[in-house]
């Protein structure tokens, strides 16, 4: 007899199984006992259903953006990794176009231009792999967090975590494409004069100046306003992947004050 066929009398105690009529050792009825039984084994027997994604990759771009609820449900009950490694890419496009920007903004002029210029293009190019395993790592540690943090009993799976912190992002890489496309207007030409090192230093400083004040004015509101947005959709992934077990204004509470620790270090670093 199996394990999960044994069951014992409720009148002696002997070992019976699931289709006894009558006890073997004391003869007591046991058809009451044998039909709760098999209606226990039966009841634990099923299976649960499997969810059918919905959505294809497009499709969920799309709801994310016009209906977050059934893309988060989709992404939560169906995660994959393929839309995060999009998302990532499009981060890292971002600080190409960044880099371009500061490249097209930024001229030296004197002895030394060509020198300069070749330092600070291998200095932005330096930054921008080291950005690459900085946004990698980031995800990865944010969705370890987010996995313990809006557990809340339910045993969910990091993979569900990491994909559903992987396409909270997608406010972050709009919004970071949107302020490329202001910055290209807003933030001012600066020729620096390397010849003469003390003139070089008075511009370059009234040239920071100039960019912290606008990063106070513009990136700081645009990215407030990001980091909102971002923490309403991993709430809702947190969620749905929880089977509701984490509410929504938990996950929501998680998400922002990670998002927040993460905007307050790159504007320190900036």
């Amino acid at each position: 007899m199996s394990e999960e066929e044994k069951a014992t009398c409720p009148k002696c105690g002997a070992l019976i199984s699931k289709g006894d009529r009558f006890c073997k050792n004391c003869g007591a009825s046991l058809i009451e006992v044998s039909e709760a039984f098999t209606e226990t084994l039966s009841s634990e027997r099923v299976p649960e259903e499997l969810y059918e994604r919905k959505f294809s990759l497009t499709q969920r771009f799309y709801k994310l953006l016009t209906a977050p609820s059934e893309a988060m449900r989709d992404i939560a009950l169906a995660p994959d990794y393929e839309g995060v490694a999009i998302i990532i890419v499009m981060e890292l496009v971002s600080a190409i176009l960044a880099i371009a920007l500061v490249l097209q903004k930024i001229h030296f002029v004197g002895e030394y231009a060509n020198t300069v210029m070749g330092f600070v293009t291998l200095g932005l190019t330096l930054g921008f792999i080291f950005a690459i395993g900085i946004i990698i790592v980031r995800w990865l540690i944010k969705s370890l967090i987010v996995r313990y943090a809006c557990d809340s009993g339910s045993a969910w799976n990091f993979k569900t975590a990491a994909s559903i912190t992987g396409y909270a992002y997608l406010p972050e890489m709009i919004i970071g494409l949107i302020g490329i496309c202001v910055s290209w207007f807003l933030i001012p030409s600066m020729t620096f004069n390397v010849a003469d090192l003390e003139v070089a230093r008075q511009q370059l400083e009234s040239y920071q100046a100039q960019l912290n004040w606008l990063k106070l004015l513009c990136t700081l509101p645009f990215s407030f306003f990001g980091l909102l947005w971002k923490s309403y959709l991993g709430g809702l992934g947190a969620r749905f992947g929880t089977k509701e077990k984490c509410s929504l204004d938990t996950g929501i509470a998680v998400f922002f004050v990670l998002g927040l620790i993460s905007l307050l270090i790159s504007f320190v670093i900036r």
